[in-house]
Order: C-alpha cells, then structure tokens, then sequence
C-alpha cells in the first residue's frame, strides 16, 4: 500500500523557516503504535518515480508506504503531528539534499525517535561515513538489493517498535510513581539520579529538577550516608537486593526512611540501573513503640498484685479453712489469677520479641518426656472432663529450656482442648529422632480455614472467631510457641482438615543453629 505526495523545488535556505516536528498526533499514534496486525507506517522521500515503484514492490505488505518527491512536504506533514515508524531518505534530492534534511530532523528528533535509512550513491564511502555523522540510523546503498532493502527496513522497524515499548514502558512506570506515596529514584553507575518522583517533595521544599543528574554528595548529603549510599548502590549493581536504613532531615523535622534498592536488567540480565523505593516509617516506628511500651508497662504493673492474690489464695487453700462455699469461692480466684498471670506472661514474652531481644533461655540437659509428663497431669487435673492420650517414642533427652518448652506444650494442647469437641480426645506424641526430638498434638473438630492458616502464628490470631466466644483469649499462645520453638532452633508447622482433624507438629533440633534465629 502506498501514497506519493510531490511538489516544486525548494532552495535550501527554506530549511531555516520550516515549521517545527510537533509531537505525533491522535492519528500519528495510531500509525506509530498501531495494533498486533497493524502494518507500521514508512515514508520514502524520493523524486524518482522509477525508483519509488521499485521501493513500493519491495516493501510492499510489510509496511504503509507513502512517498514525497521532495522533503518539504514531508517535514510540513511532520509538522502536523503525524510521525512514521521510519524515514527512507534519497541522499541526492533536487532542492534540499538528503543530508541537510537529515540534519534538521536530528536538531529536533533523535535516532530512536524518529529512525532514518540512507539511500546512498554507490562507491561513495564518504557519502555513507557524513550520513551515519549526521545521524542516519542505518544506509542502503544504490543500485541496492531488493533483500537488502527488505532487510533494513524490517530490521529498523523492529528496532523502533522494541524503542516504543520501552518509552510506553517507561511512562507507565513514571505514572505509577507520580502517585505512590513512596519516594522512587533511579540511580546510574556513576550514583547519579536520573529520576525521582514527585513525592520527593514530602521530604523537601526542592522540586524534583533539583536532584536530576546529580550524586547524594553534590546534594550536599553528609559524607558518612553519602558512603553508606554509595556501597549500597553499588552492591544493587551486582544484581542483589539491598535494605537500606537512614535518617532524613525532612521538611517537619528528621524522618526515619527505609528504603529497598532493586537492580533494574535488560532481557539479557544486565544491570541497567538502580531503582530505590524509600518509604518514611518515622510515625509507624513511633506508634509501634509506644504501644510496645504501654504494654511493657501493664504487663509488669499486673504481675505483682497477681502474684500477691496467688500466694494468699494458695495459703487459705492449704490452711482448708472455711466452709465449702468459701474454699468454691477460693478455688475460682486461683483459676482466675493463675489465667490472668498466664496473659501478663504472654504479654511479657511478646513484649521482649517484639523489641528484639528474643525470648530468654535457661537450657540444660533434659528429658521432654518429663516435661510433657507434668504439663499433662496439670491438664488432666484442670480438664477432667476431657480425655488426653500420649505416647513417647525414642530419645527424648535434648539441651532446652524446660520452662519454656512446658509453656510451649501448655499452649498447644490447651489449643487442641479449646477447639476440639467435648467428647473427642487430643492425642499428644513425643518421638525422638536421629536429629531432633518432634512434638505432635492432634485434635478433632472443625478445620482451621485456609484464610486464617497463614497468619496463625502471628501476634492477636485466633484459630477460629467462632469457636473463641469466652473472650478469654488474646490470640498470643501459638504465636508464642513459634516464638519458643523458633529461640530453640526449631519450627512448627499445622495441618488442619475436615476429615485428618489439626496437627501441630513442632520439630526441635539436637544442635541448636544459632544462625537460623
């Protein structure tokens, strides 16, 4: 398919008062862009009409021809908004030459822009060496091969439609970055900023203009964060993901910002360059801290007032005085405060994770089926309506903490025992392995849903809203067993469907790996 547009002869001089290349128009996307089965849009500027039938037969079905006989017409056609896919371009025009076309079209659009393929005069290097200075993409010399044309041309029109993915890439990235509230910034290898989105100005009264093209260190940035930007840059480049933690004067004071540094590749894997997405956590840290710190402070305020009813109620049990209504009454408050006391624990315990120190551990050499033989007992005494069967296979003796892993044991099975029906037992299993000693309790009832699965272990979680009605139950006991397994080495993994019933299995190496937690 092809279209020919002609004209008289213009003088060079014209070139200097020829309308400038607008930006492609509505039906100049179109023809740039085009569909999956659209055919891309080639202008041939040639005064031949010999030569233009013959470029026509060559190209055509791979692409929409349309020729000028001489270049002003086709940059006024340009000047409309309406740009090509490629620009076939006759060195040797009347009026303007080729190569003065070529240098007004590059003053105004580069090569990936606007492509240009040199038709040149065989024999002439000099020709071919002036035109790829100017700016030509590719050339074709005449008398030419119809393949080779053939071949030019499709390969110029890949080029150019892989270019516009990218800048289509490119303004869909930069459009999702103008309304993140995360600061996104691009870095080169020599630590440059080449892009920073507009939430920028959240940290700043600079505009965005302000950072292009310059270093942390030309910002003014503090030499030791200049470093710790610089190394991190720098080992994102080698293809790693990078966490970086820093302090920001902001426009409301310093700021805590974290930020993530992802190494941007080509499709051979190649790192381009470095994306950073920094996000200001200073008012999450600081509500975080104060909620750890309100229940730090609750926690330790209710222990000992707790202790002091235990250890009153527990003298006037021993003592057996009073009449039965009175001991009744006795036996509800120990259960009571003993309940209560478990809570401020797990309060405690979640307190000291969540500040990072881990839970504390006094280990020694011990046999678990001891362990789980007196937590059990406790159980039975506590449930008497409920039935708990336990088995021990193997070598259970490993270095631990007991009191934690009684805690963890107390957990579990008074979990299985709150979300099992009455009048199905919890069955508990102890096995000694080569490696590790494994914890199992499985128990019957209503499956855990999947949607809850993912996050049991996390702090506040319940197993199922439903079936918790007492509201006895802050939702920190099996985060608290990952907590313990976890300070242990360990791991515990849950199982749960309508017809197996739920288990928990926690599994607890022999050797600690320190590593690990």
């Amino acid at each position: 398919m092809s279209r020919a547009r002609g004209g008289s002869p213009v003088h060079p001089s014209s070139l200097s008062s020829s309308p400038p290349v607008s930006a492609p128009s509505e039906e100049g996307r179109r023809l740039l862009e085009g569909g999956e089965d659209a055919l891309p849009e080639v202008w041939l500027v040639e005064d031949s009409a010999l030569e233009c039938e013959r470029a026509r037969r060559v190209l055509e079905g791979h692409c929409v021809l349309e020729v000028f006989a001489e270049g002003p017409t086709m940059l006024e056609r340009l000047a409309l908004g309406v740009r090509p896919a490629l620009v076939v371009l006759d060195l040797n025009l009347p009026g303007i030459p080729g190569i003065e076309l070529l240098r007004f079209l590059r003053a105004q659009l580069d090569a990936a822009e606007l492509p240009v393929l040199m038709l040149t005069v065989a024999g002439s290097k000099a020709d071919v060496v002036e035109s790829l200075q100017a700016g030509a993409n590719d050339y074709v010399t005449k008398p030419y091969d119809p393949a080779e044309l053939l071949a030019r041309v499709t390969s110029q029109l890949r080029t150019q439609q892989l270019h516009q993915r990218l800048r289509h890439a490119e303004e869909g990235f930069r459009r999702l970055a103008a309304h993140l509230p995360d600061v996104v910034a691009r870095f080169d290898r020599q630590h440059r900023h080449t892009f920073v989105s507009p939430s920028i100005r959240r940290f700043t009264t600079e505009p965005v203009e302000h950072f292009l093209g310059k270093t942390n260190a030309e910002l003014g940035m503090p030499a030791e964060r200049v470093r710790q930007w610089e190394v991190a840059i720098d080992e994102a480049f080698t293809g790693r993901e990078v966490a970086l933690e820093f302090e920001f004067p902001g426009t409301g004071g310093r700021r805590v910002v974290q930020s993530r540094l992802l190494p941007e590749r080509d499709d051979r894997g190649n790192v381009l360059s470095v994306l950073s997405i920094a996000r200001d956590v200073t008012e999450e840290r600081m509500r975080a801290e104060h909620e750890r710190h309100l229940i730090g402070i609750v926690s330790h305020d209710l222990k000992n007032p707790l202790a002091a009813i235990l250890m009153q109620v527990q003298v006037g049990l021993v003592r057996g005085g009073g009449d039965a209504a009175t001991r009744d009454i006795l036996e509800r408050i120990r259960r009571t405060a003993t309940r209560a006391t478990g809570l401020v624990s797990d309060l405690l315990d979640f307190t000291r994770t969540r500040l990072g120190g881990g839970l504390p551990l006094a280990t020694r050499l011990q046999d678990l089926r001891d362990v789980l033989g007196q937590v059990l007992e406790e159980l039975r005494i506590a449930r008497p309506d409920r039935q708990l069967r336990w088995e021990v296979e193997g070598e259970t003796s490993l270095v631990a903490d007991g009191e934690r892993l009684a805690q963890l044991v107390t957990n579990l099975v008074a979990n299985a025992l709150q979300y099992s029906p009455r009048e199905t037992e919890v069955r508990v299993r102890l096995e000694g392995q080569a490696e590790a000693v494994v914890l199992t309790v499985h128990n019957q009832g209503a499956p855990i849903p999947a949607e809850v699965l993912a996050r049991l272990f996390e702090p506040f979680q319940r197993a199922s809203a439903e079936q918790d009605r007492s509201g006895r139950n802050v939702g920190l006991g099996l985060y608290i067993v990952h907590q313990i397994a976890r300070a242990h080495g360990g791991q515990v993994t849950v199982r749960s469907s309508q017809e197996d019933g739920t288990t928990f299995a926690v599994r607890l190496p022999r050797v600690r790996d320190t590593a690990s937690q």
